[in-house]
């Protein structure tokens, strides 16, 4: 009984091991607006605030439109899902009411035309359908919900007007590695779907960022990433604009970082197991022919727990020399599971204290005669 316990204890530790939390904390994910067939963009603003610590961005985004015809309609349709903080539109600087469409069908047919201008965004099995596949990606998915979507209807003239969007969004983490990665993300992917794309001129404001910062549109036009930086596109530059932050980490934390928690641990033991040599030595060199030795014993049934026990100490270590809010965690999270391996190291070291307890067995059996 206590062998199949036993069993199911490992089986379980071993399947926690394989399963660990996800690696994604998933922030605010910007995205263009879908446009009505009736709608025309012509310029972009895209302007982006970032704070000290790299965990909000102030967003604000103009659209220069033109209505090719007068009435009310829906011009632009925003995927807001529920990451966007104080999510506001105006039009032509008066503030909309934004409406959240939960039943996305109900809105579409011959009696309820509010959204067939957004004809692409449908499919012959559209009452069976409340997703949208897309060609870009964000976090672990490349799907669109429908009931995320917010809309505005108003009585809109044809000609040029600005629609503004403003609001505050966090910041994504992923944390699989040993430091975190930090970003803001906005998906250029719907223009794939506009008539035409006019221009877009985007800003980032990262002058407050205590961090490095990098960008994955290139150089900028004018200004500097650290500070206030300028670009401009005729085209789409990527799919998804994702603004990063290049953690400051000391020459120490590095060097630890190289060395990585085994090696660390290793290097720390290996005084331990010098130690436990000697002792080793100095039992065979006085008794050379007991047949058991108790250093070696003693030696053979505890390093290998000290080890386990060092290598969480060298990932903790290597953790706070890297700091708040960089260090992931997830390394000293994993260290934990290798109880696991414990039967292995046992095994390994046994068989080493066996064999250079022989070795000073021998030695000193031959210097008696």
């Amino acid at each position: 009984m206590r062998i199949k316990i036993l069993f199911i204890s490992l089986l379980s530790s071993l399947c926690m091991y394989a399963n660990m939390a996800s690696p994604v904390n998933e922030g605010t994910f910007g995205t263009r607006p879908f446009i009505s067939q009736y709608v025309n963009i012509l310029h972009e603003n895209l302007h982006i605030t970032i704070d000290e610590n790299f965990e909000y961005a102030d967003f604000v985004v103009e659209y220069n439109i033109h209505a090719e015809k007068s009435g009310s309609q829906i011009p632009l349709l925003f995927y807001a899902s529920s990451y966007y903080e104080n999510f506001k539109v105006t039009i032509d600087g008066k503030e909309v009411t934004l409406a959240r469409q939960e039943d996305f069908w109900n809105a579409y047919g011959p009696e309820k035309e509010k959204l067939t201008n957004f004809h692409y965004l449908y499919s012959a099995d559209r009452k069976e359908i409340s997703e949208i596949e897309n060609q870009f990606k964000y976090g672990r998915n490349d799907r669109i919900y429908l009931k995320d979507f917010l809309y505005f209807e108003t009585d809109i003239s044809e000609g040029n007007h600005i629609i503004k969007v403003t609001y505050k969004a966090t910041n994504w983490r992923y944390n699989h590695n040993r430091v975190n990665e930090d970003s803001f993300r906005y998906a250029l992917a719907p223009a794939k779907y506009w008539k035409s794309f006019g221009t877009l001129t985007i800003t980032v404001d990262a002058s407050n960022v205590k961090d490095q910062v990098s960008i994955n549109v290139g150089t900028p036009k004018s200004g500097d990433i650290n500070g206030v930086s300028t670009y401009e596109f005729d085209k789409l530059p990527v799919e998804v604009l994702q603004i990063s932050r290049i953690p400051t980490l000391s020459s120490f934390a590095k060097l630890l970082m190289n060395i990585e928690s085994f090696w660390l641990a290793m290097i720390l033991i290996s005084f331990v197991v010098l130690f436990h040599i000697w002792q080793m030595y100095r039992f065979r060199k006085k008794q050379p022919k007991r047949k058991f030795s108790t250093p070696a014993f003693i030696g053979a049934t505890m390093i290998p727990f000290l080890f386990i026990f060092v290598l969480l100490l060298a990932t903790f270590w290597i953790d706070t020399s890297i700091g708040e809010p960089y260090a992931s965690g997830r390394e000293s999270y994993g260290a934990f599971f290798e109880f696991i391996n414990l039967p292995k190291y046992l095994l390994y070291y046994v068989v080493f204290s066996i064999v250079v307890d022989f070795i000073f067995k021998n030695i000193h059996s031959k210097a008696t005669y």
